[in-house]
């Protein structure tokens, strides 16, 4: 089974083409203004690529799975590893200075090592440390006092760059978004047009911490990323 090609296609045609949408919170709050236009936000998008690429393999249980637990990012990021031989990234830019100073970040990539998951996620990879907090940054002072300036890794950024396809989760699902070629797919439920989907750098992503997962076939592109050292093949 590849879903990547239909997954791609499925997420590029949703961002460059989504006249027909407008963010689910904008459409709660003006019903009529906006009611002859279907209601997405970041699941939502995520929900449909998803289970756009199962159809097209005829994975119909995938696609009813994938819609039950479309509500809960992360469980549905588990699903994908567990049943259907997707591989999990955990991604930290800098695991010792976040520059927002939220120890999540740092407590997220400590579970990493050790325990080789995110909120239940099992994870086989790690990039990290790819956008280092700089030492002048006010966030730097303020946790890992203790730590020097990490180390730029610039070798497992570039092979994650690569990835054609993945499906991402944030502060343990709080947000979903998409991943294509080293940038960040995602749907801002408040907008519509121009400003309802938005691409940016996974570098310069400000939800920091968190997990992609990516279907099997795409593994290939990580083949000289380390695995972490607890997990099991």
């Amino acid at each position: 089974m590849n879903i990547t090609n239909d997954a791609l296609d499925k997420l590029m045609g949703l961002y460059h083409e989504h006249s027909h949408e407008v963010g689910s919170m904008l459409k709660k709050e003006y019903p009529y203004e906006y009611e002859n236009l279907k209601s997405t936000d970041c699941i939502t998008y995520v929900i449909n690529v998803l289970s756009y690429a199962f159809e097209q393999t005829n994975n119909m249980q995938a696609v009813n799975k994938v819609r039950a637990l479309g509500a809960y990012g992360t469980k549905l990021a588990n699903y994908l590893v567990e049943e259907q031989n997707f591989k999990a990234i955990y991604i930290n830019p800098d695991i010792y200075h976040p520059n927002d100073s939220d120890e999540e970040h740092t407590y997220s990539a400590y579970v990493a090592r050790n325990k080789c998951t995110y909120y239940d996620i099992k994870l086989k990879y790690q990039v990290v440390n790819y956008n280092p907090t700089s030492r002048d940054d006010l966030s730097f002072q303020s946790i890992n006092t203790t730590k020097g300036t990490t180390p730029l890794d610039e070798i497992s950024i570039e092979a994650l760059s690569n990835v054609e396809f993945g499906f991402g989760v944030s502060r343990g699902g709080r947000h979903t978004w998409l991943f294509s070629y080293g940038k960040v797919y995602e749907v801002h439920w408040n907008n519509v047009g121009a400003d309802l989907y938005e691409a940016s750098p996974l570098q310069s992503y400000n939800w920091l911490s968190g997990v992609i997962v990516i279907p099997k076939e795409q593994e290939v592109y990580l083949e000289n990323i380390d695995t972490l050292g607890c997990y099991k093949i």
